[in-house]
């Protein structure tokens, strides 16, 4: 065999056991109390081996907001690989010249040769035209099985092309990923704002109050009831929606709901800080703090399946100097932070370490449901003979202070400074090849391959 991990203790989304894993040609090929032989042994006494990080809602090396987020795909894949995630799934927006194979075709050549992790993408559909209801089946039947709206932003869909988009897509095997707000109402309530002269960044979360979140998720679920289609709701914020995904799972709706580190950790009271309120500037906003224990519950109950960073890095001065140039306006600062390398161990750190969910619910909801939900499973996100050896190795007595110094991306902050972290994934594979080991590392640039999935996501399994 290639490469032997001993002595650790194997999490997996539904175990913990005690073994070695043996690894060769880039898979698992053994499981057992004791393997002696490996050309290479890796010594994981007194920590946790699990499958290695499934991220799938990033937005890297793509332009938003009128400017490229400053990540190419090395940097991001090496923040990712330091942060124990091994596969990435991207959100490239479709361009509004391009069908959206050519939006596919092109991220493949900028991740392709670059990154270091395992790559896929579900594109965002801008364009609701005919080509573009042409091209889901295909794509979906090529293994593109993937696709993301947005109810808010130029790109934003109506009501009609929601219905559409879930039907088409859902009669075809495939899922899709809705960013839930209600424009209309944000936008009257920005330009009453900006009307009293309410235009510092103070202002950004309250002219998008918990209500826009809760009242677009509702129209989602229900349209997705209504054309029994399975939908992803991304990046809830509040408890009040966790409320309503749940509701609509017990009638039956194939409903899945997002989880992220900043709404699980931040609260809304960083808007009062004008040094802070710069580095969340994102949407959906942070909410109350009275917002975490529902949604670590959602976790824990299964409304919420899956955790993402939505990384979407822009310098910090950048953004500050946008929000001045363009008129000091809280609405002219790109929204988006930072988040792909410090996902696993603040979920880890806050999760585990705090009893708040299983190391099984950790692997869950960072690894082997997203692997699901992009059709990726079990070629990744499980810890089985046969899936590609993609694995994580977690020190859980490790302590670490998040910096932004000690990261690896190029934007100059991060919205988690000074958080005080129990676990750390101290190594991280990718089929069978170590990409990072203690604080270094091993991978050249351009490991990273991209992956092609099942033509039909299998919902059943989630």
């Amino acid at each position: 065999m290639d490469l032997v991990i001993q002595n650790g203790t194997v999490g997996t989304a539904g175990e913990t056991f005690k073994a070695d894993i043996g690894i060769d040609g880039g898979k698992i090929v053994k499981i057992s109390q004791a393997i002696e032989t490996g050309e290479d042994v890796l010594d994981a006494s007194g920590k946790y081996v699990v499958p290695a990080g499934v991220e799938i809602h990033t937005h890297i090396d793509s332009v938003l907001h009128g400017m490229r987020t400053v990540d190419d795909w090395f940097d991001a894949s090496v923040g990712a690989a330091f942060g124990g995630t091994a596969t990435v799934v991207d959100f490239p927006l479709q361009g509004e010249d391009q069908t959206l194979w050519q939006t596919i075709h092109e991220f493949m050549e900028r991740a392709g040769g670059n990154s270091i992790v395992d790559f896929a993408f579900t594109p965002i559909i801008r364009n609701y035209t005919g080509e573009t209801y042409k091209e889901i089946p295909e794509l979906i039947e090529e293994g593109f099985t993937t696709f993301k709206v947005f109810m808010y932003y130029d790109w934003k869909v109506d009501d009609y092309n929601l219905a559409k988009v879930l039907d088409i897509v859902g009669s075809n095997g495939g899922l899709v990923s809705i960013h839930c707000e209600n424009a209309g109402v944000i936008d009257y309530l920005i330009d009453k704002h900006l009307a009293e002269g309410k235009t510092g960044i103070d202002w950004h979360e309250p002219t998008r109050p918990v209500s826009t979140e809760v009242e677009a998720v509702n129209r989602v679920l229900s349209v997705a009831e209504e054309l029994n289609a399975p939908v992803l709701i991304v990046h809830v914020s509040s408890g009040e929606s966790v409320k309503e995904i749940a509701k609509a799972r017990t009638r039956g709706v194939e409903a899945f709901g997002e989880a992220m580190p900043h709404f699980l950790t931040l609260d809304k009271t960083a808007y009062d800080d004008p040094r802070e309120a710069w580095t969340v500037a994102m949407t959906p906003p942070l909410r109350s703090k009275e917002n975490h224990k529902t949604l670590w519950a959602g976790l824990r109950t299964g409304s919420l399946i899956t955790v993402g960073s939505d990384h979407c890095a822009f310098p910090l001065e950048d953004k500050k100097r946008l929000f001045k140039t363009r008129g000091s306006k809280f609405t002219m600062i790109p929204h988006g932070i930072p988040g792909i390398e410090t996902r696993l161990p603040i979920i880890f750190s806050e999760g585990v370490s705090k009893n708040r969910i299983t190391l099984s619910k950790f692997v869950e909801v960072t690894s082997t449901n997203p692997a699901k939900l992009t059709g990726l499973y079990p070629k990744k996100g499980s810890m089985s003979i046969g899936s590609d050896a993609d694995i994580t190795i977690i020190d859980p007595e490790k302590e670490v202070t998040i910096r932004n110094d000690h990261l690896h991306g190029n934007t100059d902050y991060t919205p988690f400074e000074g958080l005080k972290l129990k676990g750390y994934p101290v190594t991280t594979i990718s089929r069978g090849r170590i990409l990072v080991h203690d604080g270094e590392l091993v991978s050249d640039r351009g490991h990273g391959e991209m992956l092609m999935r099942r033509k039909k996501i299998d919902t059943s399994i989630i």
